[in-house]
């Protein structure tokens, strides 16, 4: 619920939520959340399961629990929850990795397996949806800015971050 400061800033046109980018990225990131979910249902599966599921393909080596949270940015307790009804649904498995017993290791099973492509091809029609009206020129500029606006908030992120320590 708004504050009456809020929704005065709000009402009077101070706050033009549209104008800004971080309002437009989080409508976008909630819709293509939503796209990916619906797609996803057939294959019992939500867009954070697919994630994981991409993760782990994509991985060298078999990662752990920690590898996951580090590259996504989530908490212990999140992960965990994923993990274990990947687990009980038969998407993945957990094995002790041989060099340090107190780790567990993750790796899809056959069901994790067989969904992966279908989990490539519905991100591909979606986004094939979303810009859908773009032209080839288009698209790589979309993706040149995305690109350079991501590395710039990472830059800046990582040096809020070490000023803070210091």
């Amino acid at each position: 619920m708004l504050n009456c400061v809020a929704y005065n800033a709000i009402t009077k046109g101070v706050i033009e939520t549209e104008k800004h980018l971080g309002h437009s990225f989080k409508k976008l990131h909630f819709l293509l959340e939503q796209a990916v979910n619906q797609r996803l249902l057939e294959l019992d599966l939500t867009s954070a399961q697919g994630h994981v599921i991409g993760f782990l393909r994509q991985s060298k080596e078999p990662p752990c629990a920690k590898d996951l949270e580090n590259a996504h940015g989530l908490s212990h307790a999140t992960v965990s929850g994923i993990l274990s009804r990947m687990e009980a649904k038969g998407f993945i498995g957990q094995e002790p990795d041989p060099r340090d017993r107190r780790v567990k290791r993750l790796y899809l099973r056959e069901r994790g397996l067989a969904c992966s492509q279908s989990i490539w091809r519905h991100i591909g029609e979606i986004e094939r949806v979303m810009t859908a009206d773009f032209t080839p020129g288009e698209l790589d500029q979309f993706r040149g800015y995305l690109s350079r606006a991501i590395s710039n908030l990472d830059q800046h992120v990582r040096e809020s971050h070490s000023n803070r320590e210091e």
